[in-house]
């Protein structure tokens, strides 16, 4: 027989590995060294952690003992600043009744009542309807009406004053237009002494300073007119055949100044303000009163909450209150409720609480209503009135018969019954077609549409820049607002710059733009240009602004690209809001007003602005600072812009793109970030080369320079800053506070 099998013998033999139970021991490896080297990562990271956290720490606790002696430092610079210019504010106002008495011009005094009533009143009964008293006179009552506005918007008035002020502008605006109309009724009553040789009409061109008067006078009545252009104003008028055959002259009266925007109610932002209601004597019934005591609900809203009593028969009441005075008095009057409401029989009468809210003062406007707060009017305002023609003198046999009128002039309604109702003496009318006439039909039609829209042609005025088709309104004295009711067929050529549009009402009326046409800005820069001198550069959506200022004057430099309706502004040195007023009557708004958030994008930011602000004016003649792409993308209570030491003021090149670095602002901190303005992606770490400061100041002027080891350069540009003239660093304040730029852009 064959030997038996080991296997079968019941001796255990030596077995090899089998390859499944190697590959899980190769997994198991893996898994192993996976989760050792993810225990060292988690370790390494823990301990940066700590180690940043740490270091955190000390650097804040460094923060902590030198907060005090920064803030103490840049307030004292501030402060400085401020109370510097406050005090020769101060003296101007103090000597400025004494100067204008030195200068002995003649003018009364605007903000007496006794002379300017007395100026009034001889005005209007001595004065003389000849054309260049009347310019003359123009150019007195708008220079009393300036210095007006100029103690409104300067000085801190009273409100008696401030109201007193205010009607003394009205009474001033509405003599210089009834000089205008004393001037224009005399050139019409004399319209047939320079009636023109071709056409038999009057046709008049004055200029003025502040305005022109165009003057069309309807002696020949002829039938085929159809309109006429003042060729050296480029204005023209087309008018309905019915106005044609009519006793009528039309003026176009232009005045480069507003006097009708300031009454508007949407002129001035809205306030917040307080609103009290005043309480209320409620009769309460008595069987109302049980009501109330089993626990039933009073159907009404308005009484449960003005006419609920409680179950003990004391009243109840709402009352919004805010402050600890306020709550105070709310506990007072709880407490003297309680006294009260013991002895209250039913059927007595009860007072409701006073409640104060807090309101948004805003406006519901009609459609046709233009809001100024979004839309401003520019390049003054047109008057475009139907007079009637006054009699003519007439020569007979070498004598010259004049028929005196005392009267004003007088204002023609279209359109006007009257006017419909006169026979037409077209030749080529019809008996059906005469209005007034036995047989005729009656009118299918409204009467607007019996007497046609006037056309006007006009070109844009040549100091203001339309970026737009402008917006044409009409002012309503009734409701005191611009309306753009009743225009129609509007047609911009924006090449030739010429505006067409058709009205069915003469008027007052005046040219639009967009307000914030121009914003949110592309980018912009502060450039120092030496001691006492910089330059703000501002990028907008469609122009961009240079402003040089240089201690106290300021000066918009001409681009490259030319804007050509500034160039009367371009050159010229003025104060810093004298230049503003100028640049934005010139149709370039880079100035956002207080509610500009409501019409345009901004970067709203929880930090105190005009702070850093203040900062960047005294740094402003040693830095430069621009904007940063990453202010966007930084949380609400922080401030990204970038700032470079400026060495060579002198060299019109740009600044160098390493030159830059990113800073970060806070309410409580500012540093210099590791950010770059090319990263790509938002980082707002600490630089390893900066620590913490309290503020913009101390942030730029101890952070270390490159390439300045010794601090040599740095110590220089801090004497630079440090030696600014007061007044210039308050005229770049008022820039940066004016355009707003890093929240803005």
């Amino acid at each position: 027989m064959p030997p038996k099998s080991p296997n079968r013998s019941g001796k255990s033999t030596p077995t090899k590995g089998r390859p499944g139970d190697k590959k899980e021991e190769e997994k198991i490896n893996v898994e192993e060294d996976e989760a050792k080297l993810l225990a060292e990562e988690e370790e390494r990271k823990r301990i940066e952690k700590e180690r940043k956290e740490q270091l955190e720490l000390e650097r804040l606790e460094i923060l902590s003992k030198i907060r005090e002696n920064e803030e103490e430092e840049t307030r004292k610079e501030v402060e400085a600043v401020d109370v510097a210019v406050e005090q020769v504010e101060n003296d101007r106002r103090a000597n400025a009744q004494w100067e204008r008495y030195m200068r002995c011009e003649g003018k009364p005094d605007p903000t007496s009542s006794k002379e300017i009533n007395t100026f009034i009143s001889l005005t209007k009964e001595n004065g003389k309807p000849d054309l260049n008293v009347v310019l003359e006179d123009a150019v007195l009552i708008l220079s009393l009406i300036d210095e007006l506005n100029f103690l409104l918007e300067d000085c801190v008035l009273s409100d008696d004053v401030a109201l007193e002020y205010k009607q003394t502008i009205l009474s001033l605006q509405s003599l210089l237009l009834s000089r205008y109309d004393d001037a224009t009724l005399k050139l019409l009553k004399e319209a047939s002494y320079e009636a023109d040789s071709e056409t038999g009409n009057l046709q008049k061109v004055v200029k003025g300073d502040n305005e022109v008067i165009m003057l069309w006078g309807n002696l020949n009545k002829n039938p085929r007119f159809k309109g006429y252009e003042f060729e050296s104003e480029k204005v023209t008028f087309e008018l309905p055949k019915l106005l044609a055959m009519s006793d009528i002259a039309v003026r176009i009266l232009q005045e480069n100044f507003d006097h009708y925007s300031h009454q508007c109610s949407t002129f001035h932002a809205k306030q917040k303000k307080q609103v009290e209601q005043e309480a209320e004597n409620v009769e309460v019934p008595a069987d109302e009163e049980g009501k109330k005591k089993d626990g039933e609900t009073d159907e009404s809203d308005e009484a449960e909450e003005n006419k609920s009593v409680s179950n003990d028969g004391r009243k109840s009441g709402m009352s919004e209150t805010s402050g600890k005075d306020e709550e105070e008095k709310k506990e007072e009057g709880k407490e003297e409720g309680k006294e009260e409401g013991s002895n209250v029989d039913a059927g007595e009468s009860r007072a409701t609480p006073e409640i104060k809210i807090e309101m948004e003062d805003d406006e519901i406007l009609d459609p046709d209503v233009v809001d100024l707060r979004q839309c401003t009017p520019l390049g003054g305002v047109y008057h475009i009135d139907l007079a009637r023609l006054p009699p003519q003198p007439k020569v007979v046999k070498g004598w010259t018969l004049t028929q005196i009128i005392d009267e004003p002039l007088t204002q023609v309604k279209y359109p006007s019954e009257h006017l419909r109702k006169t026979p037409s003496r077209a030749p080529s009318a019809t008996p059906d077609a005469r209005d007034g006439e036995e047989g005729a039909s009656p009118a299918k039609t409204p009467l607007e549409q019996q007497q046609p829209p006037i056309g006007i042609t006009m070109m844009l005025p040549n100091n203001v820049s339309f970026f737009e088709e402008p917006q044409v309104a009409r002012w309503d004295d009734q409701d005191k607002h611009w309306k753009t009711s009743n225009i129609t067929d509007l047609n911009y050529d924006e090449e030739k710059r010429i505006l067409n549009f058709k009205t069915s009402q003469f008027g007052s009326f005046c040219l639009l733009q967009d307000t914030y046409l121009n914003m949110p800005f592309q980018s912009w820069e502060l450039r120092p240009l030496g001691v006492n001198a910089t330059q703000l550069t501002v990028t907008a959506a469609i122009a961009e602004i240079h402003i040089q200022v240089k201690e106290r004057q300021c000066m918009l430099v001409k681009p490259d690209e030319e804007i050509p309706q500034l160039s009367h502004i371009y050159g010229h040195w003025m104060a810093a809001k004298l230049l503003i007023a100028k640049i934005q009557s010139a149709g370039v708004n880079i100035f956002p007003a207080s509610d500009a958030n409501k019409f345009a994008t901004v970067q709203e930011k929880d930090v105190d602005m005009d702070y850093i602000y203040h900062q960047m004016a005294l740094l402003s003649s040693a830095f430069a600072f621009s904007w940063s792409k990453w202010n966007s993308e930084a949380p609400k209570n922080k401030v990204l812009f970038q700032a470079a030491p400026l060495y060579v003021t002198t060299d019109a090149r740009p600044v160098p793109d390493d030159d830059w670095s990113i800073f970060a602002c806070s309410n409580d901190r500012c540093y210099k970030a590791a950010l770059q303005e090319y990263d790509e992606s938002y980082c707002d770490d600490l630089s390893s080369d900066a620590q913490y400061h309290c503020d913009v100041i101390h942030a730029l002027r101890m952070t270390s320079l490159k390439g300045d080891p010794v601090g040599k350069l740095l110590t220089s540009l801090v004497k630079r800053s440090t030696s600014c003239d007061m007044f210039f660093v308050d005229t770049v304040l008022t820039l940066l506070k004016a355009t707003q730029v890093i929240s803005f852009s």
